[in-house]
């Protein structure tokens, strides 16, 4: 029954994937903010079914890794959405290299998204969803590469290939015409990021955090 039960979840966590492509990727659609936490929520449910339902601890504890890094490519795929396609945020391609602005001056842009707010010429909603946003955007991060890869373990070269990472977006979005170049956006990014992984080396969290890629031997 449990074998059984492990299937009918694989089939449905793999059509659950193609339904949220499928919206996400047409035009007459509009995935917001709610809705792709929802997908995200039930497809990590789903692929939680597929994988361990009916294991013993020792097969769950070898199965983690797989699982966590099928969740790592299912987010990967679900920001790069957000950041370069999707037109619930704006996206899309354009030649127009003046479409992207660029900001190097630390915290302009967040005192101005208050300060906008504070005159009553924006809503509260779009200033959580450029602030509070783009500190979620790469938070799922702080878990996910030190999970996955040993070397990320270490703060230094987490940060570091954060910085690198988020820095190259945002030059991708100016010369794609998908978004501005905004020191803030890497401030605020990296700060979700940072604020996970620090929660993770909790001691107890990071063992288990650890156990996910073992190192050799262990």
């Amino acid at each position: 029954m449990k074998t059984l039960i492990r299937r009918i979840a694989a089939v449905a966590t793999a059509a659950l994937f193609c339904m949220n492509l499928y919206f996400e990727l047409a035009p007459k659609y509009a995935i917001g903010p709610t809705w792709k936490f929802g997908f995200a929520a039930v497809f990590a449910g789903l692929l939680a079914l597929a994988f361990f339902c009916g294991v013993t601890p020792g097969q769950k504890q070898k199965r983690m890794h797989d699982y966590v890094l099928i969740l790592f490519w299912y987010y990967i795929w679900v920001l790069m959405n957000v950041l370069f396609f999707d037109s619930t945020f704006g996206r899309g391609f354009s030649l127009d290299l003046s479409f992207g602005a660029v900001n190097l001056v630390p915290l302009r842009t967040i005192h101005d998204y208050l300060a906008a707010y504070g005159y009553g010429n924006i809503s509260l909603y779009l200033v959580v969803l450029n602030l509070a946003g783009n500190l979620v955007a790469f938070a799922p991060m702080g878990f996910f590469l030190p999970a996955l890869f040993r070397w990320q373990r270490s703060i230094f070269f987490f940060t570091a290939t954060l910085t690198l990472a988020i820095t190259a977006v945002e030059v991708s979005q100016v010369y794609s015409g998908t978004g501005s170049c905004d020191v803030d956006d890497l401030i605020l990014n990296l700060a979700g990021a940072l604020v996970v992984y620090i929660f993770c080396r909790i001691p107890p969290l990071w063992r288990n955090v650890c156990r996910i890629t073992p190192k050799k031997g262990d």
